[in-house]
């Protein structure tokens, strides 16, 4: 079922400006991308039940570097006031197609997605462990915070 969702996560970005089997294309690499991210953060032993990373960010990213490889000129001229994908000389469309600006913007909007998301996030849990709100103590984690602070295991086992 995650692979399915990796597959959509992953054409979102280039769902306007990508040929069909691009987008398939897209999609079915998106399920290897989720199934490597997913093995390894379980390598990394990086607890994420959900895959959530794997599959929403990995993907995701993925999708967005998708665009510079597969963005049809066709399909990108519409965002530049209807005159052709080529703007001041500069190929602003896929690499398969002779592009490569839209390619090298699509990684820089992703460093700056990365580095301002991560900042952003480096701020918030540094708040919270100053505050003593980031951990649960090593008793509650060891006993469970379904029983700790619910009184019963959420799993009959």
């Amino acid at each position: 079922c995650n692979g399915i969702l990796a597959g959509l996560v992953s054409i979102t970005a280039g769902c306007a400006c990508m040929l069909p089997w691009a987008a398939f294309l897209t999609g079915f690499i998106g399920a290897f991308v989720y199934y490597g991210a997913s093995k390894l953060l379980l390598k990394l032993q990086i607890d994420d039940p959900l895959d959530a990373f794997a599959v929403h960010g990995a993907c995701g990213f993925w999708g967005v570097l998708a665009v510079g490889w597969f963005g049809h000129y066709d399909y990108l001229s519409f965002g530049w006031d209807g005159k052709n994908g080529d703007v001041a000389g500069k190929a602003h469309y896929g690499i398969i197609y002779g592009g490569g600006m839209l390619f090298s913007a699509q990684l820089v909007a992703l460093i700056i997605e990365v580095a301002w998301v991560g900042g952003l996030t480096a701020l918030l849990f540094f708040a919270l462990k100053k505050t003593g709100l980031l951990r649960v103590s090593r008793e509650i984690e060891e006993v469970g915070m379904d029983s700790s602070k619910h009184g019963g295991s959420a799993y009959h086992n």
